[in-house]
């Protein structure tokens, strides 16, 4: 059967299913028949380029809705930037933000397929294994029979999914972190009528951090609620992932800072906390009980040692005693070459821990420093999972139990996250064990309800919940489709929760969403 294009097709259209095959509409001419919704597309003489290597992009063709179908599209991602490469295939469109879609990871070589919705835009189907790689055409194959879901990559069967959430609805295209190229779509299917046109959906997070302050890049943040209702946000700005000193940047990645003084509705603009000549790294807030605030960080410097970029310096701390008017200028050292992912913890008793980790010939650990004089001393690192002999680049963080025990939790990028306990607020701990899950930069957060959450990166930006003192966990529960992550957690007044979390990629910002948390999983909210 001849191809026809879309815009003659929607002469055709009468209000009645028909079989069909045709070709998207790709020339310059073409664009209003799409909705470009996200990201930075152009069309061209049979092509369509996504050209943003920020977090996800999306284009649906606005008219011509499917349900059982046979969807080909040829797909190029360019072997551009930090992130997963991936280039998307968009399918059951009812709205900008409610839809299926299949990722298509050139970095880790997985197909998932997914099912995007306004309230969590990453409701995981299936995922498979592939030989998917960037800098190279590859053809995708959706097929679409009733509610089975099959698809192949160049000709081979890689995923089947059976789901009839979403009946019918318009193709598309998509993106994540990555510049992708589109060329010969092609349909063979039913077009049925849509009662309603594509809808205009918005996603339920906000960015938070954007400002003069805070340069074309924000990632690692944390937030606390402070002694005056105020909640306060730090992050790291620069102009990448690593921001070392440069022309433009003469003194390196920064730390700064927003407020909310309305339960995250609306945020002041970014401010610098702290800024030397150093890059200051992956800072993270604490109010003690005498109201003393705490920002720890770690700092990273251009290296002269022959084959290395840079060199870890510690673990670095700044005070504010007007709670985060005003901070100190110098920072103060106190864990030499160990980093920290985590804020400083209270005991009732007025002990501080701080988590730390390092590591040294091809292994890694982390530990914890303490304070019994409200930060003015620090003791040594004592060490986690040093002897265990693993890739623990822990990001350890630390939660005190009902029992009085000290649980921690360690990452590792090659095994799952482990963790280990004190019974005596730190100064020992227990051999690490296996928690059975991935998991990285864990931060901890006790509801007033007493269930503890556990917010890291992988997959994407997830949480885990434990209602029984860190004995077993439900999750993980996935927050956003963002790979940045190394969210926090808020409990806000109305018993909602706040996350804080960054998204990666170039242009990378601050986000935050507010979720309830049900028995089976989470709510994702928006603002009223």
């Amino acid at each position: 059967m001849k191809p026809v294009c879309i815009a003659t097709l929607l002469v055709m259209l009468a209000g009645l299913s028909c079989a069909q095959e045709f070709s998207a509409p790709l020339s310059p001419d073409a664009e209003d028949l799409w909705r470009l919704a996200r990201g930075e597309w152009k069309l061209g003489d049979g092509t369509i380029e996504q050209s943003s290597t920020d977090g996800g992009s999306c284009a649906i063709l606005r008219e011509a809705a499917f349900a059982d179908m046979t969807l080909n599209v040829e797909f190029f991602v360019a072997p551009e930037g930090d992130g997963v490469r991936a280039a998307a295939i968009v399918f059951k469109a009812t709205g900008t933000m409610t839809y299926y879609w299949v990722h298509l990871d050139t970095k880790n070589r997985q197909v998932i397929l997914v099912r995007s919705e306004p309230r969590n835009t990453w409701n995981e189907l299936g995922r498979s294994a592939c030989g998917l790689s960037d800098n190279a055409w590859h053809t995708a194959t959706i097929r679409c029979t009733g509610p089975q879901i099959d698809i192949a990559l160049d000709g081979r069967d890689v995923l089947g999914v059976t789901d009839a959430t979403i009946r019918a609805g318009r193709i598309g295209l998509g993106s994540s972190q990555g510049r992708v190229t589109f060329r010969n779509i092609t349909v063979q299917g039913e077009t049925v009528p849509m009662e309603q046109p594509l809808a205009e959906q918005e996603p339920l997070h906000r960015r938070i951090s954007r400002g003069e302050a805070a340069g074309p890049y924000q990632a690692f943040p944390d937030a606390c609620r402070l002694d005056n209702g105020d909640i306060f946000v730090v992050f790291y700005a620069g102009y990448g992932h690593v921001s070392m000193p440069n022309e433009e940047w003469p003194r390196g990645g920064r730390i700064c800072y927003v407020r909310s003084t309305d339960e995250g509705r609306t945020w002041s603009e970014p401010a610098i906390l702290f800024d030397d000549d150093d890059d200051n790294r992956d800072p993270h807030i604490a109010q003690l009980q005498d109201g003393t605030m705490i920002c720890s960080f770690f700092s990273l410097r251009p290296s002269k040692r022959e084959g290395a970029n840079w060199d870890l310096l510690g673990t670095q701390m700044v005070f504010s005693t007007d709670g985060g008017k005003t901070w100190e200028t110098e920072a103060r050292m106190v864990a030499e070459g160990y980093a920290c992912s985590a804020p400083v913890r209270q005991m009732p008793d007025g002990t501080l821990i701080q988590g730390v980790y390092a590591g040294s010939g091809g292994i890694q650990w982390g530990g914890v420093i303490r304070s019994t004089d409200n930060g003015k001393t620090w003791s040594k690192p004592i060490d986690i999972g040093r002897e265990a002999n693993l890739c623990l680049d822990a990001e350890t963080d630390v939660i005190l139990l009902e029992d009085g025990t000290l649980y921690a939790a360690l990452r590792s990028s090659k095994v799952n996250m482990h963790t280990s306990t004190s019974p005596d607020l730190g100064l020992t701990w227990t051999p690490v064990q296996d928690i059975g899950f991935v998991g990285h930069a864990p931060h901890f957060t006790r509801l007033s309800t007493g269930e503890i959450l556990m917010t890291h990166r992988v997959p994407a930006t997830a949480l885990h919940v434990s209602r029984d003192e860190c004995k077993t966990w439900q999750g993980p529960y996935v927050l956003d489709t963002v790979g940045g992550a190394y969210p926090a957690t808020v409990e806000l007044v109305d018993g909602t929760v706040l996350a804080i979390y960054y998204e990666e990629g170039g242009g990378s910002a601050i986000r935050a969403l507010r979720f309830r948390l049900k028995e089976d999983g989470i709510e994702p909210l928006g603002w009223e």
